[in-house]
């Protein structure tokens, strides 16, 4: 019997993690599957699962954590802003699955919505390898280049768009790059 429990639980577990996909560019969505009205937006290289297409959306789920004071954001982990997906502080959001915290940080949500159907990506390796190639080769043009690790996750956003301007760095993929230094930055830890 605990055998036949632990295979349930390793298959469930495997299985689940096949079914994510990641964007390597920041996604559209909407609240209903007709809405021409993006409601928010998903980040590059968060993961998300697809429960099901029709036409030319998507519907998915994605999991993060909401901070109880700025609802409208979904965060990547209950401790650090990195962001998974943001929304207009007018959609109201219908969360899926709820937890509250027990340590007094974010709630673990999940939420399914709408979104643009693209060719999604398996993993996020080569869309983070593509944002660490454009770092390197564009954010050490004017100074030396910093480490990923000199700043914490918190701080990347601000000093990369201080300086985004001044690189190569195109405009659709300066998310990828602000997603690839916050998740290799001093103090992040995995959060999911």
């Amino acid at each position: 019997m605990k055998k036949t429990l632990f295979y349930f639980i390793l298959v469930s577990f495997l299985w689940g993690k096949e079914n994510l996909v990641y964007s390597d560019e920041v996604l559209s969505l909407y609240s209903h599957q007709n809405d021409k009205k993006i409601s928010g937006r998903l980040l590059p290289t968060n993961a998300f699962e697809v429960l099901k297409e029709e036409g030319d959306k998507v519907f998915i789920k994605i999991t993060g954590y909401v901070n109880p004071k700025a609802p409208s954001v979904i965060y990547y982990n209950d401790y650090q802003r990195i962001i998974v997906a943001a929304f207009s502080k007018n959609t109201k959001l219908d969360f899926s699955q709820k937890t509250a915290s027990k340590s007094g940080k974010w709630d673990k949500v999940s939420l399914e919505i709408w979104a643009d159907k693209k060719e999604f990506a398996k993993d996020n390796q080569a869309m983070l390898a593509k944002a660490k190639e454009q770092f390197t080769n564009n954010c050490g043009i004017c100074h030396a280049l910093h480490r990923e690790k000199e700043f914490n996750a918190n701080a990347w956003p601000a000093i990369f768009k201080s300086m985004a301007d001044r690189t190569g760095i195109e405009k659709k993929d300066r998310w990828l790059v602000i997603e690839y230094l916050q998740k290799n930055a001093k103090d992040f830890k995995k959060g999911k």
